[in-house]
């Protein structure tokens, strides 16, 4: 399998230069790598390290003419070692936060030609995921987008608390602090199933429990801290809304996501028509803020209940 994280990439070089760095993934003998990529590579040389931490080989492009795009020459040379590979394996390729290519300059025709080199492997299973739903499900939905109906829709489910519960066991008992089921059970309905909140929230606590013992109130404890700590963040975030904006948050947290466009609800915050909510609503999925599902949920948890304690 072959992963490549496209956060932070802004042009099509940097997703050629990404990609590269991931090839040592399918082969670790360099001199078997190296002859590959002679037989694919026609427009740049190649530069081979090794990863610190996987101890993988690390394969970086280096141009060898004054064209940054040569005509698309580096990405069909990317597309063809893949297709090279997948001649004696079948393979997986994970292309994550792919929405980030339509930032891009020229991401249209970028999209239209790696689609173009997609669509004719035979042997290679492409995965493309993303943190920003409404961008990446219009990429694959609109009839104007290159990906339009190019692959099938996974949405990932809500992890089941009774693996939460035995994974965080483990690990607290690998500090030496004993959590009971129930205790951790609370922690997970608390932050409702979200691996990050999870993560970040039992981070701060095994600090808290190597000096003080376990107890429900450490939870209000540690939250507030949390909160505190990134109020500033929050305060930017909120002042940064439009009125209407704000309003429409506050209705969201008042009817937990549902029911958000009956007058009586739009008036309850005195928002005029529920036309002005809608559109709100919209806006604040466009912004990341929310992420419209069966119901209207925040994309951040904490940013809820800090702005929940404010209202």
């Amino acid at each position: 399998m072959v992963y490549v994280d496209l956060f932070g990439t802004t042009s099509e070089k940097d997703f050629v230069a990404k990609a590269f760095q991931k090839l040592g993934s399918l082969e670790s003998n360099m001199e078997k790598m190296l002859n590959i990529l002679k037989k694919a590579a026609k427009s740049f040389s190649v530069q081979f390290g090794v990863d610190p931490f996987t101890n993988q080989p690390i394969i970086t492009p280096v141009p060898v003419s004054n064209s940054e795009n040569d005509d698309g020459l580096p990405l069909k040379n990317l597309m063809d070692i893949f297709e090279r590979f997948s001649k004696d394996r079948r393979l997986v390729v994970v292309f994550d936060e792919f929405q980030d290519v339509t930032e891009y300059a020229g991401s249209d025709s970028f999209e239209k030609r790696l689609r173009g080199f997609i669509q004719t492997h035979k042997n290679i299973c492409y995965i493309f995921s993303g943190s920003r739903k409404h961008i990446i499900t219009a990429m694959f939905q609109s009839n104007a987008r290159a990906f339009y109906n190019q692959a099938a829709s996974f949405s990932l489910k809500e992890i089941s608390s009774k693996h939460y519960v035995a994974w965080l066991k483990k690990l607290f008992a690998g500090g030496k602090n004993k959590m009971t089921t129930n205790d951790l059970m609370l922690i997970v309905n608390r932050f409702e199933n979200h691996p990050m909140y999870i993560q970040f929230f039992c981070y701060f606590l095994y600090e808290e429990l190597q000096h003080s013992p376990w107890d429900e109130s450490l939870m209000e404890k540690i939250e507030d801290s949390i909160l505190k700590n990134k109020k500033a963040e929050f305060q930017v975030l909120w002042g940064s809304l439009p009125k209407n904006q704000r309003k429409t948050l506050k209705l969201v947290i008042i009817k937990h996501g549902k029911g958000l466009f009956a007058g009586d609800m739009s008036r309850l915050v005195e928002i005029k028509t529920a036309s002005i909510v809608s559109q709100c609503l919209k806006a604040l999925c466009e912004k990341d803020v929310l992420i419209k599902e069966d119901k209207y949920v925040f994309q951040d948890l904490l940013f809820q209940r800090w702005l929940a304690r404010k209202l």
